[in-house]
């Protein structure tokens, strides 16, 4: 009985430590998904930028031709 309380209360330190790590990990993953859906979301913006700037030129470039 006493071993089993001893054996108890050491487990409870190695859990926590477990636990611990388990959670930094969870926080880490959950960074980098988060920051890949960021540059994801920013690299999607940044085309559709870049493709209406593109356009937008084309309509300045062909007035500026054919005027």
């Amino acid at each position: 009985m006493i071993l089993g309380l001893i054996l108890l209360l050491l487990l409870f330190p190695i859990l926590r430590l477990l636990f611990g790590l388990t959670g930094w990990l969870l926080g880490l993953v959950g960074i980098v998904v988060v920051g890949m859906v960021v540059l994801i979301v920013f690299a999607a913006l940044f085309k559709l930028f870049l493709v209406a700037a593109l356009v937008i030129g084309g309509i300045f470039a062909s007035r500026a031709i054919f005027s």
